[in-house]
């Protein structure tokens, strides 16, 4: 450099300056105060930077223009430059004018923390002078490239002085342009963050001079507590950021902002420009008074601490450098959408550098991705609570709290259930996740009682009784587990709801030593072991039980509390301890116990071998021993052990066991009562919780769901085949959500979009749940048959066809998992699949003394198999009549489901895949409720070491999970697509108080909806025909804009309030102390009589005090227990009937009595409509006399009850589509028991839209799948690495341009969508536009394609369409049909009415469930192609169907009818009137009339004859 630094040259500058203290540092250097000894000691400030080559360009460069532009009067002074050397090391001097009153931040953060702000002449003032500065250096070529307050220092006279050029540059000439990204994150304009081959010019300096304003209005730069990422994400992606309270600024400066905060730079005015706003303007020319008041208030904060100092941070080639940090460290993304170039390789990189630097968490658009630490990290404490607490997902860094946090607030502002799932193989950290997520949940919407601890100690216990050792997992839950938090109206948390699903029950009997038994169960035997109390449980020493399945040897690889039993004893302690704080009572810990230690003693019963071939018990003391634990008569239960009856010829006949029969039914026992055991506590933990939720009310709800990851062992069993399912359709569940119906949403709206590749398994889950040859039915079938493993290899052998299942060796088949392939062994899969208890021993159970033992046993199952069993059930007798016991178990409260139908053992055999079958849809039910992916937020939980060691990532583990769950998929969808899709009316219902004022008439159309969009100035949206589609930064942006305008609303409702009681206290006060001066006069005339009776009873009150008085602990205010207990009771029949009691039941009352009504109401409709059905009389037009009134033949009415007002709103929804069929002639109104049977396993997924079919097939094959990959976890055995991703070319090449662009401003393709699973589509017909003049509500259709959906039938249908459409319907056509006749159906009018229609064809209708939207047809738009001519009088004959025109819709296949008989008008009218016996010669009359009548019924259809009506 010629003209630049030559530091060989430069002097010392120790024998000139002395250093005298530290003013400030920087990145780069360090600010010091010194003295001049050669200018009679003045003092200047020394800027020291050590000289090396990473900042050899930029002090390069900042000597330049401090050499060349310093004379500027509003530019630092620059005096010198010296170089000091000391041991190799070179440090550059500069030496400047010194600024005695500091920096503009020092003095911004001083007020803020003296309370005060800085008054908005005083910000116009530094505006003026820095603005007039930085036009001086824009003359110059000069981009400053650094402003921010820090970097505005104030003279000792009140001067403003710009400094600090180490970032600057000087531009060749003034079309040139910058192209390096550098700069402070939040100071960043958005093309510098963007920057590519255009560059940037030097109105980035304008950009961040508007970031500086907001920074001298709060305190703060926006986005600066942000990681840099995150903030360089909000400033590209979201509009630009102004002041956190406008309100409270001028007009003229929030303007002000906004000029310099336009993100097109084409629009950003020049600095020059600035000049000229009102803002600046407003000052006086002669500012004098200003810089002698910056004099006075920098002397008033020189004693304020500035403590809220944040660390400085400068990104620079890529790379942050942070104040105090010596490396500069590479920068990585917390969104994982935001990734410029979306690779596995890349992903895989990012995770392992976060992951060494101890972060495990990522988002991908809103969904989040944890990866396993295996540690336990101090993240999830009361501070982090606090700091996650109702704020946006991108204030903070990824956190499992942001997710709780958004799920709760979506649930408050947009009174929708949330859904939080978390998925992953076994050992990833789901439960980790989840109990940590809960405590988020508990924390927000606080109450003062103990409600969140006892909802998470009720978690600990039924975690305790669910999780079991495997040989991946020392604590693995077994079952799925659901959590529903509850909140009321305020929100405020009311409580919990727990459910357990498929709990692994034959865990408890299992001879596998490589998977231990339920943890409880160790527990447990702990100690009781340890407190002596084997006897008094019957129990062992030495834990010889059989179900413990102790080994002589250890078990390699495992490490659970069978193995560590040292904590045992206090986890148990713990365990009772929780139940106490739910308030159990001793009898239920008691029975608690006695269940576990029968399930333990049942293990010990041995059978043997006969000298007749049949069983008999080896040791009955031990079956002796399980009677008097349960209760039971033993000789019934011994012989229930070995015997069970046959029904044949009509007569009961007994069998006896076989040893291995015996074996099977003494370990099913000992599952059942396991598994109903722990329904019994889930429900009465439910019953504890119930109280505060029918108190403040259950309005909002937030569920959690957790379950057991997928597995693969060295022998799976249908344990694991469940287990792996279950994520099968949970990862099916994922695709539909994130990629299908986004991609069908998109297409159907008519929106352009970038086609989303994903592996689509759901062929996969057809052939596991499919019916009727899906794996489970033929697992059915095999149990039904009793050919066991045979039958199940020959079926696969010979019905499933595809590379999904298939057999692998003489008793194995293997699965092609989303996850990779798995081999599972069939040997017991059908004797554990018919999970059959003899009915005698039921009967058994059911007689013994104990009663909670008794409805362990008698309440009914629900579909899913869980017991329902009430908190507060009466007694029951074995002599009850069977109606009563019916009676009993309907009015027990489901506490543990949400099953509409139930089933009871004694009615009919559940196999364990029929139930898996109905868990499976129940759970897709409640997780396919809510648009796109709204309401359904996923936790991606992965396990990145098979060793566990801390932190550790094993490339490929890590490769086969992030293709297993779609990450790299999720990502491009989120960053192509648009994953929030919003209907307008909805769009307009939850943000137009956002950007309209409260008294504006907002209509719900799309260009409100667009006007909306552009007040807020969002980017990135795109309008539909119906809906809003909103990218997921652009829904998080209006999330916190909503929960910002909300906080505001509440504080001045909140003050309002205030002001309102005080007033209210204030009159109160002043009328509570006229009223004592009015009883203080009173007082004075009292009688004699009056006197005594005041004396009385104030002695007696003092003797009651004075006698209760010792009673009363005076530490704690509180009675004594003998005391408490002997008015517990007085004060539970006073609570029984207080009058919240009386409240709640009239509550309960009042919702019985409308479910009667609708019950009634319904029946009465069916009766109505069948008596209908069964007229066929037609009735002339002229017999009908339309003023008749109803009283006239049914009299008056009955009186008017009046009764309190009924909320409807506060009615839970039922679903009662099981009800409306009106054909089915049955007089039961419910749902039959076995439909989830009938139902296929993706019913809940089908949605509905009107768009045309697309081809499935082309989307598999985009993306590379994992089902030919052999799945395995042995940490033994090396992990394969898998093919590379193939990526789909693009059709053409990218420009330049482009290509270092971030890919959320590229230019999204226009590509047809891609195939996506879709169901069949619905019968559609003409739209017409003035369907809107009646009425503007879709209409829910019943389809035909499912009984239990509904779906939106958005265009009506033309009724001529219609006709033709059921025409050309042959499958209801016998050979003697004649053609459709039209005659007889229809009625000149622009009306479709049902009533037009004949008797037969309106049965039809309802036997298709099809309900026509009621409309107006146009005669003008609506035109249907040209039907045949129809002749009023041949002969019934046999002829073909007519010819459907191209346009028309063919309609799906319709059940039998009845047959239409084609009939001639003449007809009609004459056998009506033989029925009136009128005479003949109106026949004549009737027929000359019609011989020559026309009559058209729309273009290009016309009757000849005369049409009558029905």
């Amino acid at each position: 450099m010629t003209d630049g630094l030559v530091v060989a040259s430069l002097s010392s500058p120790n024998e000139r300056y002395k250093l005298e203290g530290k003013l400030g540092s920087g990145i780069f250097g360090v600010v010091h105060r010194a003295s001049d000894s050669q200018a009679a000691g003045k003092n200047v400030a020394v800027k020291i930077q050590t000289y090396i080559d990473e900042n050899e360009i930029h002090i390069q460069e900042e000597y330049k223009i401090l050499r060349d532009f310093s004379k500027h009067p509003n530019l630092v002074d620059f005096y010198g430059v010296f170089c000091e050397k000391s041991e190799g090391v070179k440090k550059i001097w500069f030496v400047l004018e010194l600024c005695e009153c500091g920096s503009v931040i020092e003095i911004v953060r001083k007020l803020k923390a003296a309370d005060r702000k800085m008054s908005e002449e005083h910000i116009a003032y530094i505006l003026k002078y820095t603005i007039k500065a930085l036009v001086y250096l824009h003359e110059n070529k000069v981009i400053h490239r650094n402003i921010r307050c820090s970097n505005i220092l104030i003279t000792k006279d009140g001067e403003v002085k710009l400094s600090d050029f180490g970032l600057s540059c000087k531009l060749k000439d003034t079309l040139d342009k910058g192209t390096t990204i550098i700069g402070s994150p939040s100071w960043m304009a958005p093309e510098v963050v963007t920057c590519g081959d255009g560059g940037y010019d030097n109105r980035i300096d304008v950009w961040a001079l508007g970031i500086t304003t907001i920074e001298l209005g709060d305190g703060i730069a926006p986005f600066q507590e942000m990681h840099p990422t995150r903030a360089l994400f909000q400033i590209v992606r979201n509009p630009p950021p102004g002041l956190s309270k406008p309100a409270m600024w001028s007009n003229d400066l929030n303007d002000f902002i906004a000029e310099c905060l336009e993100k097109n730079p084409e629009h950003r005015p020049y600095m020059v420009e600035l000049e000229e706003h009102p803002f600046i303007q407003l000052l006086p020319e002669n500012d004098y008074h200003l810089s002698t008041e910056f004099k006075i208030l920098t002397a008033e904060l020189k004693d304020v601490v500035d403590s809220n100092k944040i660390l400085e941070r400068i990104i620079r080639n890529g790379l942050l450098t942070t104040q105090g940090s010596k490396e500069p460290e590479t920068m990585q993304v917390e969104d994982l959408a935001a990734l410029e170039t979306l690779t596995e390789d890349n992903i895989l990189a990012e995770l392992q550098t976060k992951l060494v630097k101890g972060s495990f968490t990522s988002f991908i658009g809103d969904v989040l991705l944890i990866l396993n630490p295996n540690i336990n990290e101090d993240i999830y404490n009361e501070n982090y609570h606090k700091k996650y607490e109702c704020k946006s997902r991108s204030d903070n860094e990824p956190h499992i709290f942001a997710v709780a946090d958004s799920a709760y607030q979506y649930a408050l502002h947009h009174n929708e259930p949330q859904h939080i799932v978390f998925s992953g193989e076994s050992k990833s950290g789901k439960t980790t996740s989840m109990i940590h997520a809960l405590s988020h949940l508990t924390y927000l919407g606080p109450m003062k009682n103990n409600t969140a601890e006892r909802i998470q100690k009720a978690t600990k216990v039924i975690q305790t009784a669910i999780s079991a050792a495997t040989p991946l997992n020392a604590h693995s839950t077994r079952g799925i587990f659901q959590i529903q938090v509850t909140y009321g109206s305020s929100g405020k948390l009311s409580g919990a709801i727990f459910w357990l699903y498929q709990l692994e029950k034959w865990r408890v009997s299992s001879t596998d030593m490589c998977q231990a038994n339920f943890d409880l169960l160790y527990c447990f035997y702990d100690a009781i072991d340890a407190a002596n109390r084997n006897n008094e449980k019957f129990l062992e020493k030495g834990r010889k039980h059989r179900y413990l399945r102790i080994s002589d040897e250890p078990v390699k690889g495992m490490k659970g509390v069978r193995e560590n039993s040292g904590n045992n004893v206090e986890l148990y302690n713990e365990f009772i301890n929780n139940l106490k704080t739910l308030d159990w009572e001793e009898e239920d810990i008691t029975f608690l116990e006695t269940i576990l230690a029968a399930i333990l003693v049942l293990g010990n019963v041995r059978f043997k071998d006969s000298k007749t071939g049949i069983a008999e018990i080896e040791n009955p003391e031990e079956a002796k021993k399980v009677a008097k634990l349960l209760a039971l008569d033993e000789v019934k239960f011994l012989w229930a052990l070995l015997n069970y009856c046959l029904i044949e010829s009509g007569s009961a006949v007994k069998r006896k066991h076989t040893t291995d029969e015996a074996r099977d039914a003494r370990d099913t026992l000992a599952n059942a009562l396991y598994k109903r055991l722990i329904d019994w506590m889930i429900n009465l933990i439910n019953s504890k919780l119930s109280f505060m939720r029918s108190v403040f009310g259950d309005k909002y709800s937030v569920s959690l769901l957790d379950m057991f990851g997928f597995e693969c062992y060295h022998r799976n069993r249908l344990e694991q085949l469940i287990v792996n399912t279950t994520n099968e359709q949970i990862q099916f569940l994922y695709n539909q959500r994130m990629f299908a119906w986004e991609m069908q949403e998109t297409a159907d709206e008519e929106v352009p979009f970038a086609s989303l590749h994903f592996y689509d398994n759901k062929n996969s889950v057809d052939q596991l749940m499919g019916r009727p040859l899906g794996l489970f039915y033929i697992l059915d079938e095999a149990s039904r048959t009793g050919s066991g493993q045979e039958f199940i290899m020959s079926t696969i052998r010979t019905k499933c066809k595809g590379p999904y299942i298939k057999l692998s060796g003489s008793h194995e088949f293997s699965v092609a998992h989303y996850t990779g392939k798995v081999n599972y062994d069939c040997r017991e899969m059908a004797d554990k699949n018919k999970d059959f208890l003899p009915p005698e021993m039921i009967e058994t159970m059911r007689a013994s003394t104990n009663i909670t033992v008794q409805q362990l046993f008698r309440n009914k199952l629900t579909k899913t198999g869980n017991l329902t069993v009430s908190s507060s059930q009466s007694k029951v007798t074995i002599a009850k009549s069977k109606s009563e016991k019916e009676l009993e178990n309907v009015k027990a409260r489901k506490y543990n489901t949400v099953s509409k139908g139930q089933f009871s053992q004694v009615h009919r055999m559940r196999t364990a895949a029929a139930t898996y079958r109905a868990t499976s849809l129940e759970i897709l039910k409640q997780l396919s409720i809510g648009p796109g992916s709204g309401g359904t937020h996923y936790i991606r939980c992965i396990r990145p070491d098979l060793n566990d060691n801390p932190k550790g990532f094993q490339t490929e583990v890590v490769r086969q999970q992030l293709r297993a769950l779609a990450i790299l998929d999720t990502a491009k969808a989120r960053q192509n697509g648009f994953s929030y899709r919003i209907p307008f009316e909805e769009f307009i219902r939850r943000f137009r108080f956002l950007a309209f004022d409260f008294d504006e008439n907002v209509e719900v159309t799309k260009d409100n909806c667009r006007l909306l969009l552009i007040r807020l100035k969002m980017e990135g949206w795109v309008l539909g025909k119906t809906k809003v589609f909103l990218k997921y930064y652009n829904e998080e942006f209006l999330s916190r804009l909503y929960e910002t305008k909300v906080k505001k609303i509440i504080k001045v409702q909140c003050m309002m309030r205030a002001f309102l009681a005080r007033r209210k206290a204030k009159k109160d006060k002043s009328k509570m102390i006229h009223i004592r001066e009015l009883k203080k006069q009173q007082s004075l005339n009292v009688t004699e009589d009056e006197a005594a009776l005041l004396i009385q009873k104030a002695y007696r009150g003092y003797i009651v005090r004075k006698a209760y008085g010792p009673l009363i602990n005076k530490s704690t205010g509180q009675i004594d227990e003998e005391t408490a207990k002997f008015l517990k009771r007085f004060a539970m029949k006073w609570k029984s009937r207080s009058i919240f009691q009386v409240l709640l039941q009239y509550r309960a009352v009042r919702y019985q009595d409308l479910v009667h009504f609708s019950q009634q109401v319904h029946i009465y409709n069916q009766a109505v409509l069948e008596a209908l059905l069964n007229i066929s009389t037609s009735v002339l037009l002229d017999r009908v006399d339309p003023q008749t009134k109803e009283a006239d033949f049914l009299g008056s009415g009955p009186p008017t009850v009046w009764k309190l007002p009924f909320r409807i709103d506060q009615l839970q929804y039922y679903d009662t589509s099981d009800m409306c069929d009106p054909s089915a002639k049955c007089t039961d109104t419910f749902a039959s028991q076995y439909d989830s049977d009938h139902e296929q396993w993706d019913e809940p997924l089908k949605r509905r839209f009107n768009s045309a079919q697309i081809d499935i097939g082309t989307t598999s094959a985009s993306t590379q799948t994992l089902i030919t990959v052999p799945f395995c976890r042995d940490p033994t055995q090396p992990v394969l690495p898998l093919p590379p991703d193939e990526e789909k070319l693009p059709t053409s090449k990218p420009s330049r341009k482009d290509s270092n662009r971030p890919a959320v401003y590229k230019k999204k393709p226009c590509q047809s969508p891609q195939s996506f699973y879709q169901p069949p589509e619905p019968w559609t017909g003409v739209k017409d536009d003035t369907d809107i003049l009646e009425d503007t509500a879709p209409k829910l259709r019943k389809s035909t394609y499912s009984k239990s959906l509904y779906s939106i039938d958005r265009e009506g249908q033309d009724p001529i369409r219609e006709l033709q459409a059921m025409a050309k319907s042959t499958s209801d056509m016998n050979d003697d049909d004649p053609p459709f006749n039209f005659q007889a159906m229809l009625k000149k009018t622009p009306r479709n009415r049902a009533s037009m229609k004949r008797s037969n064809e309106l049965q039809n209708d309802f036997q298709c469930n099809e309900v026509v939207s009621k409309h107006i047809i146009s005669p003008s738009k609506a035109k249907p192609p040209a039907a045949p001519r129809i002749a009023p009088t041949p002969p019934p004959t046999k002829r073909p169907a007519p010819t459907p025109p191209p346009c028309a819709y063919t309609p799906p296949s319709r059940p039998p009818s009845k047959e239409i008989i084609r009939q001639n008008s003449k007809d009609l009218l004459i056998a009506a009137l033989k029925k009136r016996n009128s005479k003949t010669d109106l026949f004549c009359q009737v027929d000359n009339e019609m011989e020559n009548e026309k009559v058209e019924l729309a273009p290009g259809i016309t009757v000849e004859g005369i049409v009558t009506d029905l």
